[in-house]
């Protein structure tokens, strides 16, 4: 049996992918990957750091506060950079309207999966949209994940912390211990 808390961030991060347009399928260029946990600290960051750059793909990661926690806390990215990775925290949703992809906003960015499937940036939308943009895409992932819920993935791995990618066990293999 998958822990609740497991499915529940698969979910959620299948929500999130999907809205964001990248396929639901490995594409043959697979260029980002998915990602939940708990609450994170600098020791666990650096560790998403570490998998992106053994992986070679870009992180889209959501954090819940704890196992119980029915939705995320924060969004953040890990980004593959000439010179390592940039981890871009409580990065904030975004659609231009109700039927346009998610994107994700950081500091001065705009983040979006683009048609070759990967995450590019470019400049922020008008401030004015950002409110009315932002709540569009919370109450779209909210929708879309709750459609989910329950949702058991194939092919799903868990990284202990400090491991490897390599090291990485099936979630299918993992018990629930009383």
């Amino acid at each position: 049996m998958t822990h609740p808390y497991i499915k529940n961030g698969q979910s959620w991060a299948f929500a999130l992918r999907t809205l964001l347009g990248y396929p639901v399928f490995a594409p043959a260029r697979h260029t980002v990957a998915f990602s939940t946990s708990g609450p994170r600290d600098l020791e666990k960051d650096r560790h998403l750091a570490d998998i992106a750059i053994e992986m070679q793909r870009d992180f889209v990661h959501l954090t819940f506060v704890d196992i119980d926690a029915p939705e995320p806390s924060e969004i953040g990215l890990a980004v593959l950079g000439h010179h390592g990775v940039h981890w871009l925290p409580k990065a904030r949703l975004f659609a231009a309207s109700e039927r346009a992809p998610l994107e994700m906003l950081h500091g001065d960015k705009r983040w979006r999966i683009d048609e070759r499937n990967q995450l590019v940036s470019y400049k922020l939308p008008a401030r004015h949209l950002l409110t009315r943009g932002e709540q569009v895409a919370w109450q779209r992932l909210r929708k879309m994940a709750a459609a989910l819920d329950g949702l058991e993935l194939t092919g799903g791995k868990f990284v202990m912390l400090g491991g490897s990618y390599q090291d990485a066990h099936d979630v299918a293999d993992l018990q629930v211990a009383a």
